[in-house]
């Protein structure tokens, strides 16, 4: 049996963000400059942005009603900005065809994870549609600039740099942000409650009026 849920886990901040810290690591011990700004800068404007469009539900309860879309799916973003990208560093120093077959795999990859995202009703097909093209479009940018840069130098130090990079960051507990977007939307927006998310929702979170509770169930969508 296929597990579903572990291919959704894929896009989780506690495995993406660590990735994605990965991946810089083995730019900047391979002195590949350009690039570790383009990855920086690539990844500190997708997160943003779906953050935002979280926060933005979360304290003013800004949707789309008539398409079902109430914030970009963080989950589908990171899959799909981060994985190909992932895929195309790792193969490096294999031929480009290779490259460009491991980022597709990448990308793929990201894309059923979305599916997922749908058929076990984390998010509405619109969320993740706008949220996976924003990452596609992401990781193209990333993998464009890659193909006309210095690639990285390989050094007896990437690969043990890379490792400790992703440990470290995973060791942080990335995943932990989620909840602080709702803590964030609340003092930003000045309202006492958060919007509800219409999917996912624990019932007994609205039914007891547990803040804390709620904010938990609300962070399995936020992650």
């Amino acid at each position: 049996m296929i597990p579903w849920m572990s291919i959704v886990d894929l896009g989780h901040t506690a495995v993406m963000i660590p990735a994605a810290g990965a991946v810089l690591a083995w730019l900047i011990v391979g002195r590949a400059w350009k690039l570790a700004l383009w990855w920086s800068l690539i990844l500190a404007v997708g997160l943003s942005v779906v953050a935002w469009s979280k926060m933005a539900f979360l304290g003013w309860g800004l949707e789309i009603r008539p398409i079902g879309f109430q914030a970009l799916s963080g989950h589908a973003w990171r899959a799909t900005a981060i994985l190909p990208v992932l895929f195309f560093v790792v193969l490096d120093r294999a031929p480009f065809a290779w490259r460009i077959r491991g980022a597709l795999f990448g990308g793929a990859l990201g894309l059923a994870l979305g599916v997922l995202l749908v058929i076990f009703t984390f998010h509405m097909a619109s969320e993740v549609i706008a949220s996976s093209l924003l990452g596609c479009a992401a990781a193209f940018v990333m993998i464009r600039v890659a193909t006309t840069s210095p690639p990285p130098r390989i050094t007896p130090w990437a690969a043990p740099v890379t490792m400790l990079a992703f440990v470290a960051i995973a060791g942080l507990k990335p995943s932990s942000l989620n909840h602080r977007l709702v803590d964030v939307a609340l003092y930003v927006s000045g309202r006492d409650e958060p919007y509800r998310w219409s999917r996912q929702i624990d019932p007994s979170a609205s039914q007891a009026g547990d803040r804390k509770t709620l904010k938990t169930c609300e962070a399995r969508i936020v992650r």
